[in-house]
């Protein structure tokens, strides 16, 4: 038989001395993941913030005026809201039955020139008679909807425009409109997850992933608050740009941090601007940016080929820092895609010093500048 091993006093004290020698570093790893939790909440998951906005009676009122299981959400229905725009002048925004902002007596049942888009192209801040489609309108010659809807991604825009094309049977020329930042929201499944101070608290949506198209998650999240609270819930694990929790172990939440697509872009971004970069080149150089908008090339083309319609997509800059990575997300389109669809990237020919102001958004001369480079793309698509 053999002998018991004894532990002598020293060892029992080596084994001691280096286990906490282990954990003094782990210790103060995870004190500082901690503190990083406290000092820049930014990079982490702010659900309960948003969440705790949801009431039933705020989701009534949005189920009941703009909600869409489809789109997400939509512009009202057979209205007219006012607003007051960053000058401080009240706005009156006049919606159709299609939920389409007007900007004449044509409806779409009359309109050649389709396009669909965000608040740019629904005209932010501007009166109706001062959108970009309505200038387009005046300068083509023939009617032209307006399918905009603010805070669209081109996802949206482009699922919006296919549910409305069979009430336009005079549609000749489709027309999506893209401003630089919206490939950013196309990514984006809740919108909250992105811009955590935004008015669509609600704002659930489809979105593009691995360049598949994936609708709105329970197909119908907006039948109850209950469904639309959970669904909101799990975005912020699931979403393109979720960050992590900031809870327990914190090391590990501040790595997954690092990591978050929607930390790493902003600093990376901001270290290619002090390198003199365009705001956006960097965007449109991501793998998951480019193969989305593939995807919505594609859909867009097969659109318009099926329809016998001509396509174009139109990139609007934002402003003057960054008038020119749209003619990235242009170079990125395959032969196949060039031969259906006519690709413009708006700016050459902007006064950027009156594009906007005292507005956010363009102001009226804002919005005719776009309008007379689109119309200079469209109009030889008419004739043919």
């Amino acid at each position: 038989m053999t002998a018991p091993v004894s532990v002598s006093s020293d060892d029992r004290h080596t084994r001691l001395f280096r286990l906490i020698a282990l954990a003094i570093p782990l210790v103060f790893t995870e004190l500082f993941g901690f503190a990083a939790t406290r000092l820049a909440p930014e990079l982490f998951d702010q659900r309960d913030a948003v969440l705790a906005t949801l009431t039933p009676a705020a989701f009534a009122q949005f189920r009941a005026l703009v909600a869409s299981p489809v789109l997400g959400w939509d512009n009202p229905a057979g209205t007219t809201r006012r607003a007051a725009n960053c000058g401080h002048v009240d706005i009156a925004y006049t919606y159709d039955a299609d939920r389409l902002r007007v900007h004449g007596r044509a409806t779409l049942r009359d309109a050649v020139v389709l396009v669909a888009g965000d608040s740019f192209t629904q005209g932010a801040e501007v009166p109706d008679g001062d959108t970009f489609p309505a200038a387009l309108e005046r300068m083509l010659g023939v009617p032209v909807a307006n399918l905009g809807v603010g805070a669209y991604g081109p996802d949206q825009a482009l699922i919006k425009l296919e549910s409305l094309i069979d009430r336009a049977p005079r549609a000749r020329v489709l027309v999506l409109a893209i401003m630089y930042e919206d490939v950013i929201r196309m990514l984006n499944s809740y919108r909250p997850v992105v811009f955590s101070r935004t008015g669509i608290r609600f704002g659930l949506k489809p979105y593009l992933r691995n360049g598949a198209f994936v609708p709105l998650a329970d197909r119908d999240p907006f039948r109850d608050f209950p469904a639309m609270r959970a669904a909101a819930d799990d975005a912020f694990d699931h979403d393109f740009w979720a960050r992590p929790r900031p809870r327990f172990p914190f090391t590990a939440a501040l790595v997954r941090a690092a990591l978050a697509p929607a930390n790493w872009y902003p600093a990376l971004q901001r270290v290619t601007g002090w390198l003199g970069w365009p705001r956006d080149r960097l965007l449109y150089s991501l793998p998951p940016v480019r193969r989305g908008l593939s995807a919505v090339y594609d859909r867009f083309a097969r659109l318009a080929e099926t329809r016998k319609l001509t396509a174009v997509v139109a990139f609007i800059p934002q402003e003057f820092a960054d008038h020119t990575s749209g003619e990235i997300a242009l170079r990125a389109a395959t032969d196949a895609q060039r031969r259906a669809i006519r690709f413009l990237n708006v700016g050459a020919d902007i006064d950027w010093a009156h594009f906007t102001g005292p507005t956010c958004h363009p102001n009226a001369d804002g919005y005719r500048m776009i309008a007379d480079e689109v119309a200079r793309a469209v109009r030889p698509l008419l004739a043919l």
